[in-house]
């Protein structure tokens, strides 16, 4: 039951997220890099669930609270990953990292937690980063881009 509350809540704030997605819109072309080596000291784990979303080395996903789908067409997932580093560290490696892999940066939602929303091509990326004492807690959730809503009057 407690597994399904947390899922329950991570799908909540992704949707919340992109509603907000507007909030604080970078422009193209724009570094958010802190010029500190911490991001440097990153590296990208040897064995990735998708070979263009990168993990820090050291890691662990957490299998019991991730799932994914993949066909020819689509991709879905929300995984969810443990590391050793801090957040701030993890929030450096992503800003660096995701357009490295072709993911174009949309905006940064920084509060308790942090949300990098990334798109390419007809994909989204939520990177959402949250401390854990002195570790991070790393979700990634890939889906198809969104089309705009239709309200009816």
């Amino acid at each position: 039951m407690h597994r399904k509350a947390i899922l329950l809540l991570t799908v909540n704030c992704l949707l919340i997220t992109i509603l907000l997605s507007g909030c604080e819109t970078m422009s193209k072309g724009h570094t958010y890099g802190s010029g500190s080596t911490a991001a440097s000291s990153l590296d990208v784990a040897s064995l990735l669930r998708f070979n263009d979303v990168p993990v820090p080395a050291g890691f662990k996903i957490l299998d019991a609270e991730s799932f994914a789908f993949q066909n020819d067409a689509t991709r879905v997932a929300l995984l969810k990953y443990l590391g050793s580093r801090n957040a701030d560290q993890t929030v450096s490696f992503y800003k660096e990292q995701m357009p490295l892999y072709k993911w174009s940066p949309i905006n940064i939602i920084e509060y308790e937690r942090r949300m990098l929303n990334y798109e390419k091509e007809s994909e989204s990326c939520i990177v959402t980063i949250e401390s854990y004492g002195r570790k991070s807690i790393v979700i990634i959730a890939i889906s198809p881009k969104s089309r705009p809503m239709k309200v009816e009057k």
